[in-house]
């Protein structure tokens, strides 16, 4: 009888060991054009069985983002690599938490691999027979006059986030967070920025977890891009998690961020974010459970990276 309750705790998504973690990774986005103004991130529903939890996560990601009108200009052409540090306490049905993350901007190596894979599936970048391989770019020529220009960054400190979430229910919670602007220009927000994304996650049998969002952001208006920026922010998410054995899973998440930028009329700057997220969670019998993913652009002429690379841990 025993063994029968706990069986069915387990299902419904009660704490405990097996139910811990087993929802998607975080998503947040890696472009500098997109961070540099929303605090806006996909926050999982974090379960309430560990008092700590702890999540380490490194993206990788190649851009090539390029538009041109007769008045105004950008270009992103580089690599850009974001290691993030977060501590969650859980608090009865609340939590309260930070991260910190180290960034950095580079010339890069895998231009040549992704042209080979751009040609192996089909999907062709235009703008990368317009540069050169692996040479740093990032750029902006406005409709006003002024001209942006920011190098690349060996290493440099995030914007700092500390967030509190509050769990309705189990299946459901807010959380709300504030960014601290410890970042350059270009990269960090300058300024505080104020998010908050309420998240729901339902099991819908014994292998298949689903979880999706919504979520609103605010920013106000810094530096030399004020005249075009955005202050409001919206995003949602649909994602899923599919565990195929044990406890090792595959998962998919789509993420859409609302634009950044209005008037410029440069659709790297003016238009959505649109990513696929999708990987492997894996979990041993003791230790952190990992997820290796990746994340793919499916707007190609909007501000998403064109293609990233993710690994990470959390406890």
């Amino acid at each position: 009888m025993r063994r029968l309750v706990l069986s069915a705790v387990l299902l419904a998504g009660g704490p405990s060991g097996l139910a811990f973690a087993q929802g998607l990774p975080p998503y947040q986005a890696l472009n500098p054009v997109l961070t540099s103004r929303s605090g806006l991130l996909f926050q999982p529903y974090v379960d309430p069985g560990h008092r700590w939890q702890t999540r380490l996560q490194l993206d990788y990601g190649n851009a090539i983002e390029f538009s041109e009108r007769p008045n105004a200009a950008f270009i992103l052409d580089g690599e850009i690599l974001r290691f993030d540090a977060t501590v969650i306490r859980n608090l009865g049905r609340g939590f309260v938490g930070g991260s910190v993350a180290l960034q950095g901007s580079y010339n890069g190596f895998l231009d040549g691999f992704l042209d080979w894979y751009h040609k192996l599936t089909g999907l062709q970048v235009a703008a990368r027979s317009l540069r050169p391989r692996n040479e740093f770019l990032y750029s902006a020529k406005l409709p006003n006059g002024d001209s942006l220009h920011y190098p690349a960054k060996s290493a440099f400190p995030g914007d700092i986030r500390l967030m509190g979430g509050l769990r309705h229910g189990p299946h459901w919670q807010t959380t709300v967070s504030v960014t601290l602007p410890t970042g350059p220009e270009g990269y960090g927000r300058k300024t505080v920025s104020v998010s908050a994304f309420s998240t729901a996650r339902f099991r819908l049998d014994d292998r298949w977890t689903t979880e999706m969002g919504l979520g609103l952001g605010v920013t106000p208006r810094t530096g030399q891009l004020a005249d075009y920026e955005k202050t409001v922010f919206a995003a949602g998410n649909l994602g899923f998690r599919y565990r195929f054995v044990k406890q090792q899973a595959m998962f998919v998440n789509l993420f859409v961020q609302s634009h950044s930028y209005d008037g410029t009329g440069l659709r790297a700057l003016d238009q959505r974010e649109v990513t696929l997220d999708y990987g492997f969670l894996l979990r041993a019998k003791r230790g952190p459970e990992w997820f290796l993913g990746m994340t793919e652009d499916l707007e190609p002429r909007g501000p998403a990276i064109d293609l990233s690379f993710r690994i990470g841990a959390r406890w």
